[in-house]
């Protein structure tokens, strides 16, 4: 028995970790499960153009775009999803489990990084971060904005790491990271390299030695340098005009007063975000710690966990001075990275509580440590019986789209037939993707044409070479309407439909979440 406890006291960290690690995941993993997750325009451009790269073996110099019209990410994200792609036959829900998988593996880095000064601290760090609310908002689909906390995490791994040792190798890793993660969110990401270079600059990292985290960084610049180069430099003036006060892309700016106010709401949200804990707690931990942090560097503290701790506070800070500057409203995907810093901010707080001499401290560390647990399982149970579990009635839910697919194909019997898609967003890609992989993988066939209009000018290139197993059509012209119910616009519906006057509809449906599907065949005269 001595020995039994004995070993659940040295390891008692780990195996608690050891379960929220699995628990975190299977939860993460049920709320997506059967396709229940948004399969906007978004994931479905994603989906299309990495199709493209992987059917017609074309290389991408480029990514997503960005939230200026004009100006793409670096191509990262695309390769970053390729082996989840290609293991599946481009399985969209592949691209959410990948993504709950990296999340979770950033967080095991991290927690191994802080491990070897300060064993609570680090296991304090994993369980936040394993339970974060934006960890569990961000697994539940897949965009490149959701997947910036976990590069934010790796960012910090690698950034304690060559704070620790500067050597070559490491910073050349924190370049790298630093670089790629500005081609998955670039408005969040731009800030790490600088924050890096700053940092280790006044941690007296001398220039020479620096030369390796600009190499590191440089080197994920080479895709985006190359395009421009091929493109005579438009992103370059899209960028210059948008910045130079001639665009209006990003929103209206607005003044200085009016910064202030959205950004203290801005970080409000994040800070709630951060812990499943009571709104009206977390708050309040968070304005402690930050007068015990000061207090504790103007007395010089020598604690091993200072240093992240204090970094998370400089990084928080240079945040504010960069968004600060930025003339426009603060989209909420901006800045999901910046959970990360706060997560690791609270955790060293409730560290230095768990730490602390006093046993009354002590004791409100452990309530709080219990208190994240209880709350954090509680809330995605929750979630996951009274929403995950229930049918959605979001018409861009990738389960109800499947669903109209399937009753495309049932009433097409086998065979050939042209199926067009309605969606307030204008463009097909959720449907296009779905009829390439789903309707290829399960009936066996591909439609003879799929878009969002017939003849319309390509808008997804080389058609023909990604569509190889489409079934031609039969004598009569068997075409499919998808119509996704645009509340906004009603009337651009109607003028959708007028393309198809000269077909009648011989069979209909309407789910519940308000898509319909017709069949349609030529008018009889």
């Amino acid at each position: 028995m001595t020995k039994i406890l004995n070993f659940f006291q040295k390891n008692g960290w780990t195996i608690l970790l050891g379960i929220i690690l699995v628990v975190s995941s299977v939860i993460k993993v049920l709320e997506v499960s059967g396709g229940n997750f948004p399969f906007t325009m978004d994931q479905g451009r994603d989906m299309v153009d990495i199709r493209h790269m992987v059917v017609t073996f074309s290389p991408r110099l480029v990514g997503p775009t960005t939230s200026i019209n004009g100006v793409l990410l670096g191509p990262f994200w695309y390769y970053f999803n390729f082996i989840p792609f290609i293991l599946t036959g481009g399985n969209p829900s592949a691209i959410v489990y990948w993504q709950i998988i990296w999340y979770q593996i950033s967080v095991v880095a991290l927690w191994y990084v802080i491990k070897k000064q300060n064993r609570s601290f680090a296991a304090i760090v994993a369980m936040c971060l394993f339970l974060m609310p934006t960890g569990f908002n961000t697994a539940r689909y897949f965009w490149n904005a959701n997947s910036m906390p976990f590069f934010t995490t790796f960012f910090f791994a690698a950034l304690i790491v060559a704070a620790r040792e500067k050597t070559a190798r490491n910073l050349l890793l924190l370049g790298l990271i630093s670089g790629l993660s500005m081609q998955i969110e670039a408005a969040f990401g731009l800030l790490l390299f600088p924050f890096a270079f700053l940092y280790l600059l006044f941690d007296k990292t001398k220039i020479k030695q620096m030369m390796a985290l600009i190499i590191g960084f440089g080197a994920t610049l080479i895709p985006q340098i190359l395009f421009e180069l091929k493109h005579s430099f438009i992103m370059t003036k899209v960028l210059l005009s948008e910045f130079g006060g001639k665009g209006d892309m990003l929103g209206e700016k607005i003044n200085m007063s009016e910064r202030i106010a959205q950004r203290w709401e801005h970080l409000n949200l994040l800070v709630l975000r951060s812990s499943h804990l009571p709104p009206n707690w977390v708050p309040y931990i968070y304005l402690f710690g930050l007068l015990l942090l000061l207090s504790l560097i103007v007395f010089r503290s020598k604690k091993a966990s200072l240093k992240p701790w204090s970094m998370s506070l400089y990084f928080l800070l240079f945040s504010a001075i960069f968004y600060l500057l930025f003339p426009q409203k603060l989209k909420i995907w901006y800045t999901l990275g910046l959970s990360i810093p706060l997560v690791i901010f609270l955790s060293a707080v409730l560290n230095y509580l768990l730490e602390c001499k006093f046993k009354i401290l002590k004791v409100l560390a452990i309530f709080l440590i219990y208190s994240t647990i209880y709350y954090s399982v509680k809330s995605q149970t929750d979630y996951t019986r009274d929403v995950a579990f229930k049918p959605s009635d979001d018409r861009s839910n990738m389960r109800n789209e499947l669903a109209a697919v399937d009753w495309v194909y049932q009433n097409a019997e086998g065979k050939g037939f042209k199926v067009f898609s309605y969606l307030p967003s204008v463009y097909d890609f959720p449907y296009n993707h779905l009829f390439w992989w789903y309707g290829n993988q399960k009936y066996g066939y591909q439609p003879f044409e799929t878009a969002y209009l017939p003849g319309q000018p390509e808008y997804i290139r080389d058609v023909d070479k990604l569509w190889t197993n489409s079934r031609p059509l039969e004598s009569a012209d068997l075409t499919f309407l998808i119509i996704e119910k645009d509340v906004d616009m009603p009337s651009r519906t109607e003028a959708w439909l007028g393309n198809f006057s000269k077909l009648c509809t011989t069979k209909e449906s309407t789910f519940p979440w308000g898509t319909q599907v017709k069949m349609m065949s030529p008018c009889k005269k």
